[in-house]
């Protein structure tokens, strides 16, 4: 069955709740009082017994009037055809019903309370006196007697039934119209809240491919001529050189930049909302990416020692790859020509440690530095790490240390 689609709203506070219950007795035991005649036989007794208690407990069921408002609205319907304790509780009920709810079960209910609101009506008015009948205490002269007797029109039942029915349905459709307006609301601010994210994702991916155009024409053309030039010098120089090896190399480099720079545009293509793409590196691959950073001249004493490297979470070996390699050119940027001391060391007992030292040269920053290390802290806070970077050695010594919890396959 199709719910109504309403804002789920919190539990109405207590004091609600035995306001109405106080309410309601009362209402009750007013019409009670002037229903009942002096008892002069047993089963009146009863009678009255009966309408006491019910006038003191079916008020009671209002307390479910939210999660039950049709069943608490015909029972307390039934209750008021029974005894002449009113139909206040039923009409209540009803308003409750009608904020709520919609379908065949809310004309069954109010057709119960306008039936049950007639009859008690009709119990009242069949006794004109004002002793015994409170529409005609309302309606009786201010000096009228007790056992005066006031003459009721026909039409005093059907506008009786009419009124409290009107306050009744008048208060259910006003609930239902704040909870149909708190519900519109709270789309809008969904819809709000979505449109807004995807004019950001929108943005950002047309941020993406602007600048992946622009990595692709200016670097890529770059690295093309590097490649290109660096393949000749090493065709025209002498095989056994140090001038051969060094055009190799360059040319080497700039062929694997040429796939980085592939893998970085096919990252910058994918969607917001999936997870990059980026080449499966291991922890193995360590002393091969330490070696070709020495091969460029750069003189780094390294020691690597890494239990159980295979095992180690993609993630974790991407990030420990990643981290080493801005270490080195960080290094290499701000202490050109000076030696670099590199540690790796981890395994599953006591997670990875990366410690990076290199002389501090002062005035060697450049333009736009900075951005490696914080590259550094986003890598080491989404693993959960620690980074610490600064001076050590009286001042002498730039020193990098971060240290990364250990995840295995999937973990």
């Amino acid at each position: 069955m199709e719910q109504p689609a309403v804002v789920t709203e919190q539990r109405a506070p207590w004091w609600r709740t035995a306001l109405w219950w106080a309410l309601c007795v009362l209402a009750s035991l007013t019409t009670l009082a002037y229903a009942l005649p002096d008892p002069a036989y047993g089963w009146q007794m009863l009678v009255v017994l009966a309408g006491f208690a019910v006038a003191f407990a079916l008020p009671t069921l209002l307390a479910w009037r939210h999660r039950h408002p049709d069943t608490v609205t015909l029972v307390a319907s039934g209750a008021a055809v029974l005894l002449p304790v009113g139909g206040w509780t039923a009409l209540v009920a009803l308003g409750s019903l009608l904020g709520r709810r919609r379908g065949r079960e809310v004309w069954w209910a109010a057709g119960a309370a306008a039936a049950a609101t007639a009859v008690s009506v009709v119990r009242d008015v069949r006794n004109s006196f004002t002793g015994m009948s409170l529409i005609g205490v309302v309606l009786a002269p201010a000096d009228a007697g007790p056992q005066a007797q006031v003459p009721v029109s026909w039409w005093t039942v059907p506008v009786c039934v009419a009124l409290g029915m009107s306050v009744a349905v008048g208060a259910g459709l006003l609930v239902r119209a704040r909870r149909e307006a708190a519900a519109s609301a709270h789309e809008v601010t969904v819809a709000q809240r979505a449109t807004t994210q995807l004019g950001d994702q929108l943005a950002r991916q047309r941020e993406r491919a602007r600048i992946g155009r622009e990595v692709h024409d200016v670097l890529g053309h770059r690295l093309s001529l590097l490649n290109l030039h660096a393949g000749a010098l090493e065709a025209h120089a002498p095989p056994d050189g140090p001038l051969a090896d060094s055009a190799r190399l360059v040319r080497e480099s700039a062929a694997k930049s040429m796939a980085d720079l592939r893998s970085l545009l096919g990252m910058l293509n994918e969607p917001l909302d999936t997870d990059p793409a980026e080449p499966d590196l291991s922890l193995v691959d360590l002393p091969a990416m330490i070696a070709e950073t020495v091969d460029t001249g750069v003189p780094v004493s390294s020691s690597v020692y890494v239990d159980s490297a295979e095992q180690a979470d993609p993630a974790l070996a991407r990030a420990v790859y990643r981290i080493v390699q801005e270490l080195l050119t960080n290094a290499r940027r701000h202490a050109p020509d000076r030696p670099i001391r590199l540690d790796v060391s981890g395994g599953p007992a006591t997670g990875m440690r990366i410690d990076a030292r290199n002389p501090y040269v002062p005035g060697s920053g450049s333009p736009g530095g900075g951005q490696g290390l914080r590259g550094v802290a986003e890598r080491v806070e989404l693993l959960g790490g620690r980074l610490a970077y600064g001076l050590d050695d009286e001042g002498r010594t730039f020193r990098v240390t971060v240290d990364l919890p250990w995840h295995g396959p999937g973990g």
